[in-house]
């Protein structure tokens, strides 16, 4: 059994892409990764105890919001992404990326049913590369989103994804489960494996010396997310 958790990411005005990641990682792993990134929160917080006060949020600790105001150093916070893009480059941690272009989508598509759509056949396939089952877990942020994802995961598991070239779905199983994100480690590492996609495509390119110090962190050797 792997288990796959997934968050999203928005676009706005100022940029037209939805992002939909997640990490995918086989039930003898979770323990180990889960214990890699409360030694993180341990470190920041000096607590790994799961509550709202400990949790880990990329956009967080880069914008200094939220857990992370007290942190004045740029550089402490960029320390901080770093040691999470290192959790996420392990071998053990499989990635899933679908990005949406939206400005290619008529005004009755909603970005967010196409995220999930293309992320359910990207996660059946890994799984079922692996000969092996998947079940997805993802952020609740609303009770209509966990609802409408459940509805598409059993429509798609009951006949194939929405495509006239629509895929079977046959090795994920039972609905898509949701934990709020404070109470996951694994959920936030999906955030910020997911803040890192839409990062680096929205600020490909750029010379802004902090967007560079993410960027910089991103290419490094040792780091692979994409």
């Amino acid at each position: 059994m792997h288990l796959i958790f997934f968050d999203e990411s928005k676009d706005d005005n100022g940029y037209r892409h939805y992002h939909f990641g997640g990490i995918c990682i086989a039930e003898e792993n979770i323990g180990t990764i889960e214990q890699k990134v409360g030694a993180i929160a341990l470190r920041v917080f000096d607590s790994d105890k799961l509550s709202r006060d400990t949790e880990l949020h990329a956009s967080d600790i880069y914008h200094r919001k939220s857990n992370f105001k007290k942190f004045s150093e740029f550089e402490d916070r960029v320390s901080i992404l770093s040691d999470l893009a290192e959790v996420l480059t392990l071998d053990v941690v499989h990635l899933i990326d679908v990005q949406i272009n939206c400005d290619k989508l008529s005004a009755k598509q909603k970005a967010e049913e196409f995220g999930f759509m293309f992320f359910c056949e990207r996660a059946n396939d890994l799984v079922r590369s692996k000969r092996a089952l998947g079940m997805l877990i993802g952020d609740r942020e609303s009770d209509r989103v966990a609802d409408k994802f459940a509805k598409n995961l059993s429509a798609y598991r009951a006949s194939g994804t929405d495509f006239a070239f629509g895929r079977d779905v046959d090795n994920l199983i039972d609905s898509v489960h949701f934990s709020h994100s404070h109470l996951s480690r694994l959920i936030q590492l999906a955030d910020v494996y997911t803040w890192f996609l839409q990062f680096r495509n929205r600020n490909r390119g750029s010379e802004n010396n902090r967007h560079r110090s993410v960027l910089n962190v991103l290419g490094r050797q040792d780091i692979n997310l994409f």
